[in-house]
């Protein structure tokens, strides 16, 4: 069975108002040394459970993974090839926020294997940096983008968000110019969305949050698209764009639903058609684990048309879409006979595109993406 790893690191120098990720402010340093202990026993469970697994890619998010030291994530990289099989050439990713990384470490980060680093920029603007709650500023990003080329990253993503409070096309488009002219290997451009729980959402709630129309919104969106595929992107996913042979193979494992194991503090993992998550707090979480644990917190076994349709919900995601072909091979049944009520829907609202060989979202249906996914589900 072939695997993408997934290793969360949920701690955080400070916590972003916008973020509802699993992740946490980190108060002392003895957090991190229990984490990476219970990561261990983990990571050395699963080693034993799954013995003929090949990892094909393996990826540290979090939370702000190189808040760890270059030693750590060395050391936490090398019991990983210990302990299972990883591919030769694996793709393997590690999450940055700027304010974290130097010489030494990014040194550190190539000599542990790790060959692909995603940059968490979301701004080149010090103004909507300083309101997002970054702790790096815009200088910051391209000292580190310039300082991972020269340590020897071939393969460098930025993350940048848009619809921010206050922002308007021209703000985006002067950002996206100062990324694309860095010459990074992808593009990751996220919306932003006010989630219950924030800091944002609590602002939003009391009228404090000047936030784009959906018409900007789209407009910004649909100016993305056009731009960074003039300047040599493909448009390969919703929110990704990559220059060519520089896809996240690591994310295609995720929106072509095949098999990925999550290790850490509410990491998900999807294997053999069940799908469950560790529990989301660091202290529980290194609590079972350290007991001789899994910290599994709560799974399922997905029936047959739960597995379709996140396939299709995935793949749809993606430039490629959902293949006839492919489909039948892997569930035995035909697209259209199923889904053909939906499909006809959407084509005849112009939300999704059929030929002969598949179906894949238009480009409105690409903006409105989960008004098409709702008609699979419901």
């Amino acid at each position: 069975m072939e695997l993408g790893l997934y290793l969360h690191f949920p701690y955080c120098i400070s916590k972003c108002p916008y973020c509802d990720f699993n992740s946490y402010q980190l108060e002392e340093a003895n957090q991190i040394y229990s984490y990476i202990s219970a990561l261990y026993r983990e990571i050395t469970a699963y080693s034993q459970k799954l013995k003929t697994g090949n990892i094909k890619t393996v990826y540290l998010g979090g939370g702000t993974p190189t808040i760890l030291s270059g030693t750590q994530i060395f050391n936490i990289l090398k019991f990983c090839e210990d302990k299972f099989t990883i591919d030769k050439n694996a793709e393997i990713t590690i999450e940055a926020n700027p304010g974290t990384l130097d010489g030494e470490k990014l040194k550190l980060l190539i000599e542990s294997g790790i060959n692909r680093l995603s940059l968490g920029a979301q701004s080149f603007n010090d103004v909507f940096l300083k309101k997002l709650g970054r702790i790096h500023n815009a200088q910051d990003i391209i000292n580190s983008y310039f300082l991972a080329r020269e340590t020897g990253f071939a393969n460098i993503n930025i993350d940048i968000m848009f619809a921010l409070p206050d922002q308007n096309t021209e703000d985006l488009q002067d950002t996206l110019k100062k990324a694309v002219s860095l010459k990074p290997d992808h593009l990751s451009l996220y919306n932003l969305t006010i989630k219950p729980g924030t800091e944002y959402y609590r602002e939003y709630k009391r009228g404090k949050l000047n936030l784009p129309t959906e018409d900007e919104e789209y407009d910004m969106y649909n100016w993305v698209i056009d731009f960074l595929e003039e300047n040599g992107f493909e448009h390969y996913e919703i929110a990704n764009f990559a220059r060519p042979h520089k896809k996240s193979m690591h994310n295609l494992i995720y929106w072509q639903n095949k098999p990925y194991l999550g290790i850490g503090a509410g990491a998900y993992s999807y294997i053999r058609g069940y799908r469950y998550m560790n529990y989301e707090n660091p202290v529980k979480y290194i609590k079972e684990t350290m007991s001789g644990k899994l910290p599994k917190d709560n799974g399922e076994r997905l029936s047959l048309r739960k597995r379709m349709i996140e396939t299709i919900i995935l793949g749809l995601r993606t430039k490629d879409g959902v293949g006839y072909k492919k489909f039948k091979k892997r569930f035995g049944v035909s697209l259209n006979d199923i889904f053909c009520r939906q499909i006809n829907k959407l084509v005849n609202l112009g939300l999704l595109e059929k030929s002969y060989v598949k179906i894949k979202l238009t480009r409105d249906g690409i903006f409105l993406a989960n008004v098409v996914f709702r008609e699979f589900v419901d």
